[in-house]
C-alpha cells in the first residue's frame, strides 16, 4: 500500500510509526540496529574487490574487529574505482550514481554508487523529513499529499535531485517547477519560475539551501525580482490575489515591506546547508514557520533530521554506521597527519563536545570508515521533554582545513595555492580564514604578504582581489554562484607587512596554519603586523 493510499484511509498513526517510529528507539535499540546492519554490510564488503582492498584482505566477524582492522578512509582511497564507475568491484550493483564537486573544483567530481536498497532507505528518510517538517507535536502532522512544493534544490545527478523521483511512487506532490522542466533550467531560473508558479497557485512546502532561501527572502521583501510574479494578477488564483492585495494593503498601512509569510502559509519548510544554524531564525522571520534542518551528502545520503521541536538533529539508524572523532583527536591529527585519531560510537559520546563524523555505508554501499569532514556538536544525549532517548546534534562546520561558503563551494589550501599561482601576483606568504559579515553570511578572508616593498606600495588590496577573483572563478566554477545567486562577495583581502608570518613562526616556534588558524593565532599575527609597520593591516 502506498503512502497516498494510507492518507486516503486516514491511517495517520500507522504513517507516523512507519516513517518516524525510529524516534521511539532507546539508545541500546538504536545501536542494535547499527550493529546488525553493519554485520550484514561486512558480508557483502568482504566478497568484493573494493572491500578486500579497504579491509586489506581480512574478514572481520564483529563490529569491534572491523573498527580495529579497517583504517579511516578518504575519497582518494576509492577514486580509481568509483570515478570510472567500475560496478564489478562494488559490494552490490548500483542502480545509479550521484555526484558532487570535489574540493572546490580542483579535482574531478566525486561520484557515489546507490544501490536499490539505499534508494528505498533514502526515500523513507525523505518522507520522514517531510512529515516532521509539517509537525509541531509528536504524532501530529499536516502532510496529506497534493501539496504545492517549491523545490529549490539541484536536479540529478546531484543528491537533491532524487527527491522528486523517489516520492512520486508514494505520494502525489506538485513540484514547482515540474521535475521534467526543471532539469533543463539553470539554478536561478528554476527558483524564479518556481516562485511565479507559487504566486499563482500557492506554496505548501519549500525545500532549499538555507543560504538560497535567505537570499530569496531578502530579495522578495525588498521588492526585487523574486516578487515580480506578484504583478501577474490575471494568472493568479483568486485566493492568491486576495492574499496579495491584503498583504499590499497592510504593507502600505504599516509602512513595512511585504514578507513571504504575508503571501504564503506554509505547512512546512525544509532547509539544509553548512550555514543553516546562522540563518534559521532569519528564515523563520520571513516565512512565519520554523524550518526543519536536515543533513545529508553525496556519500552518505540523508542521514539526519530534526524532530517536531526543530531544535537538534537526530541520526537515522539504518542509513549508515556512525563513528565520531572527538575534536581533541582531530586537532592532534591536523598537527600530525600520521597520528590516527580514535573514534567513538553514538552511545559513547559526551554532551557539549564536538566531533568529526565518520560513516560506513550500509545496504551495499561503497564507503567504509569514511571521513566525512563534517563537524557536529552533541547538544544532548536525550530529550526527555519530547520523550526521545537519542542524542541530538547541531551541525557546526566543515573540517577546519576546508572553508565552506554557503554550501556552494569548499575551498582548500590547494584551491587557494592554485589561484595564487595562476594569478602570477608577487604574494610571498598568506593565510585564509572563514569570516562572517554583518548579515552572518560567510566569506573567505585572505591575508597576504606582497613580495617586495616596491610592489607592495603599488599592489592594493583591490588590485589583489580583482586578480584573484578571476582565478578563483576559473579554478572553482561554484565560486561564481556565490555572487550571482546569493549576492555574496565571497572574497575579502587584507595585506600585511612582508615577514609577518615568518616572525610569528620565530616568536611562537610553530608554523601558522594556512587555512583557518585559530582565532588567537590570528590575533597574534595581526599584533605583529601592526607593530612591524605603521600602516599595519590594510
Amino acid at each position: 500500500m502506498t503512502l497516498e493510499q494510507k492518507f486516503r484511509k486516514k491511517q495517520y498513526d500507522q504513517i507516523w510509526q512507519q516513517y518516524c517510529g525510529f524516534l521511539d528507539l532507546s539508545l541500546p535499540e538504536f545501536m542494535e540496529i547499527q550493529n546488525r546492519l553493519m554485520l550484514e554490510q561486512l558480508e557483502l564488503y568482504a566478497d568484493c574487490e573494493l572491500g578486500r582492498r579497504i579491509m586489506k584482505g581480512k574478514k572481520p566477524t564483529s563490529v569491534d574487529e572491523y573498527r580495529h582492522v579497517v583504517p579511516l578512509t578518504s575519497y582518494e582511497d576509492y577514486a580509481d574505482i568509483l570515478l570510472p564507475k567500475v560496478d564489478s568491484a562494488l559490494p552490490s550493483k548500483p542502480v545509479l550514481w550521484i555526484e558532487t564537486t570535489w574540493e572546490g573544483g580542483r579535482k574531478p567530481v566525486k561520484v557515489a554508487p546507490y544501490t536499490e536498497s539505499m534508494l528505498i532507505c533514502h526515500k523513507n528518510s525523505t518522507i520522514a523529513c517531510m512529515i516532521l517538517a509539517t509537525s509541531n507535536k509528536k504524532g501530529h502532522f499536516t502532510l496529506r499529499g497534493g501539496e504545492n512544493f517549491l523545490y529549490g534544490m539541484a536536479p540529478l545527478p546531484y543528491l537533491t535531485g532524487l527527491v522528486p523521483h523517489l516520492i512520486s511512487s508514494e505520494l502525489s506532490v506538485n513540484f514547482m517547477p515540474p521535475t521534467k522542466e526543471a532539469v533543463n533550467m539553470r539554478f536561478g531560473q528554476r527558483n524564479k519560475i518556481g516562485f511565479t508558479m507559487g504566486m499563482q497557485k500557492g506554496i505548501d512546502l519549500f525545500f532549499g539551501l538555507s543560504s538560497v532561501i535567505a537570499r530569496i527572502s531578502e530579495t522578495f521583501a525588498s521588492g526585487g525580482s523574486s516578487s515580480g510574479a506578484s504583478l501577474s494578477l490575471l494568472k493568479n488564483s483568486p485566493k492568491m490575489n486576495y492574499r496579495l492585495l491584503k498583504a499590499w494593503s497592510n504593507s502600505k498601512q504599516n509602512k513595512e515591506p511585504i514578507m513571504p509569510k504575508d503571501i504564503w502559509k506554509l505547512k512546512g519548510l525544509i532547509c539544509a546547508g553548512t550555514d543553516t544554524a546562522s540563518l534559521k531564525k532569519k528564515i523563520e522571520n520571513y516565512w512565519g514557520v520554523k524550518p526543519l534542518e536536515i543533513f545529508g551528502g553525496t556519500e552518505p545520503t540523508c542521514i539526519a533530521t530534526e524532530t517536531w521541536s526543530k531544535d537538534g538533529l537526530v541520526f537515522f539508524p539504518d542509513v549508515c554506521f556512525y563513528e565520531f572523532i572527538p575534536k581533541s583527536e582531530l586537532e592532534k591529527n591536523i598537527e600530525d597527519p600520521s597520528y590516527v585519531p580514535n573514534t567513538y560510537l553514538l552511545d559513547e559520546l559526551v554532551a557539549g563536545n564536538e566531533y568529526e563524523l565518520v560513516i560506513s555505508s550500509l545496504k551495499g554501499g561503497a564507503f567504509a570508515r569514511y571521513r566525512m569532514g563534517d563537524i557536529f556538536k552533541c547538544l544532548s544525549l536525550s530529550k526527555d521533554e519530547d520523550g526521545i532517548g537519542l542524542p541530538h546534534f547541531a551541525y557546526v562546520d566543515r573540517d577546519p582545513r576546508i572553508i565552506d561558503l554557503a554550501g556552494f563551494t569548499r575551498i582548500s589550501e590547494g584551491t587557494i595555492s592554485e589561484a595564487l599561482m595562476l594569478s602570477k601576483l608577487d604574494i610571498s606568504e598568506w593565510f585564509a580564514v572563514k569570516d562572517f559579515d554583518e548579515y552572518n553570511r560567510a566569506f573567505l578572508h585572505l591575508y597576504v604578504e606582497v613580495g617586495s616593498d616596491g610592489l607592495r606600495g603599488a599592489m592594493t588590496k583591490d588590485i589583489v582581489k580583482e586578480h584573484l577573483s578571476i582565478y578563483f572563478r576559473y579554478v572553482d566554477t561554484d565560486y561564481n554562484d556565490l555572487k550571482y545567486l546569493l549576492g555574496i562577495d565571497p572574497l575579502v583581502i587584507s595585506i600585511i607587512p612582508a615577514g609577518t608570518i615568518s616572525q610569528y613562526a620565530d616568536t611562537f616556534g610553530k608554523k601558522l596554519k594556512k587555512v583557518n588558524p585559530s582565532h588567537f593565532d590570528v590575533i597574534e599575527v595581526l599584533k605583529i603586523a601592526r607593530s612591524g609597520n605603521e600602516k599595519g593591516v590594510f
